[in-house]
């Protein structure tokens, strides 16, 4: 059937958590024609006004079981704090939505398992949050992989860098802060670009990993975790992941680096976003107060403000989530399964680096969680 003449359904949308994410998607889908109905909820409720005032919004409340119930709600951008992720989820799937959500799906990857399967059993459409699949380097990336220009993958290195603002900012919000580690929260992404654009056969078998913990411990998290997947084709990856950098490191947050080695060739991405530099004598000052005097320019992942308007991958994620659900267009959003699987994999590289010892895979999500909390 030709695009156009597939059933259109109008978009009635519940966005729970108004703060960055949600005004950036709440944004979109104002501008979005096949929105009809938009309602906000937030617990900070000068913050959700805001929101909703600026969206014109039809609804708002600071309790999102209310929003999520309403009868003209049919879609969800779920942007709360991490461990609010899993209520908000098993929430909204019970009424039936069509969701995007920021990872992870929980905070416990026992549940995280549970809200797939809920998810599953209801025939929801549950995606995932990785705004890095939306651009355009990564894109290119996957289609030269997948078209065998490389031949067979033997093996591949990430690196990532970012600066602390990153683990103080998502960590100060959350009481509980013994799972929320640089892999879980900021290593996620390159996790799921290197899988994404390595393609579904590879299954990985094995991670052995190490961490260390100095510059952020009075936060009770680690500064970097470095580690060896193993793939049951034989296929390497070594992956490095910090958010210990000082803050004045550059980079707004992600600098990344990825080699990509196959029989036939090699790939290298540069995404330390080095390509823009900006050095000023008035400093840049970071919402904590934090000042430095140089800058890599569009190296904050979801994108940027120009003219009040927001551009950026997330953008292109947002809209192309509202054409999925609007028009049932085909799109690379991380799935719920996905979601999960990078979860698990980053809590994985946790635990091996608690035991200081390589870890079997697959998992069962109890053992992995029984372990991780002990």
């Amino acid at each position: 059937m030709p695009e156009n003449d597939k059933t259109k359904t109008p978009i009635g949308l519940a966005i729970v958590g108004c703060g960055r994410v949600g005004r950036i998607r709440g944004r979109c889908a104002l501008e979005y024609p096949g929105t009809e109905w938009i309602g906000c909820c937030d617990i900070d409720e000068k913050k959700g006004k805001q929101l909703a005032e600026d969206l014109n919004a039809d609804f708002f409340t600071t309790d999102y079981k209310e929003l999520l119930k309403r009868s003209e709600v049919n879609s969800a951008v779920l942007a709360t704090d991490e461990n609010v992720h899993a209520e908000t989820l098993f929430e909204s799937i019970e009424h039936g939505h069509r969701i995007i959500a920021e990872k992870p799906l929980a905070t416990n990857v026992v549940e995280s398992a549970k809200i797939v399967k809920a998810a599953q059993d209801a025939n929801i459409d549950l995606v995932v949050g990785y705004t890095q699949r939306f651009r355009r380097k990564w894109l290119v990336a996957r289609e030269q992989v997948a078209s065998g220009q490389l031949g067979d993958i033997t093996s591949a290195t990430t690196r990532a860098f970012l600066n602390r603002m990153v683990g103080i900012t998502r960590l100060e919000a959350n009481e509980d802060r013994s799972l929320l580690t640089p892999m879980v929260i900021s290593g996620t992404h390159a996790l799921d670009v290197i899988l994404w654009v390595l393609g579904e056969g590879k299954k990985p078998t094995e991670i052995y990993a190490r961490s260390v913990a100095k510059a952020l411990t009075g936060l009770g998290t680690q500064d970097s975790t470095y580690s060896i997947f193993t793939f049951e084709d034989g296929t390497l990856w070594s992956m490095s992941c910090s958010w210990g950098l000082p803050v004045v490191w550059p980079a707004s947050t992600y600098s990344l680096e990825i080699g990509i080695v196959g029989t036939g060739g090699v790939l290298t991405i540069d995404d330390t976003h080095r390509d823009m530099v900006m050095a000023t004598e008035k400093p840049w000052v970071a919402h904590r107060g934090d000042e430095r005097h140089v800058n890599f320019l569009a190296s904050y992942p979801p994108g940027d403000i120009s003219r009040g308007q927001f551009w950026g991958p997330m953008r292109e994620e947002t809209n192309s989530w509202l054409a999925r659900i609007y028009a049932g267009v085909d799109t690379p959003h991380c799935t719920a399964e996905e979601g999960h699987r990078n979860l698990m994999l980053t809590m994985a590289c946790d635990l091996s680096a608690k035991m200081e010892a390589p870890l079997a895979l697959p998992i069962e999500p109890e053992v992995l969680q029984s372990e991780l909390t002990k």
